[in-house]
């Protein structure tokens, strides 16, 4: 068996597992970085014109899930790292919807 073969064999039973035993935790994961994702799709199809409001909105939203994944995974240093980034996005969109 090739190492490709393991690799996906052990991701695919990670994928079953936790579908079985934390299918909410899975889905707050896999949607909050799908956010994230979408960000950089979204910069790379708009380049400079993308609306920055949007990313922001996306931005909370991702980050919001991965806070809910790293509580439920006990990870201090997760939810801080998406609690500034939260922070930053909100300092974002008050700078730029209030001032």
């Amino acid at each position: 068996m090739s190492y490709v073969q393991i690799v996906i064999k052990e991701f695919k039973n990670w994928l079953v597992t936790d579908w079985k035993y934390n299918r909410f935790r899975l889905i707050c994961e896999t949607v909050g970085s799908l956010a994230f994702i979408l960000i950089y799709l979204l910069m790379a199809w708009y380049g400079d014109d993308v609306c920055v409001t949007t990313i922001f909105l996306i931005q909370l939203l991702g980050s919001s899930l991965h806070i809910i994944n790293a509580y439920l995974r006990n990870s201090v240093n997760l939810i801080l790292l998406n609690v500034i980034v939260i922070v930053i996005a909100l300092f974002g969109l008050a700078k730029m919807h209030l001032m």
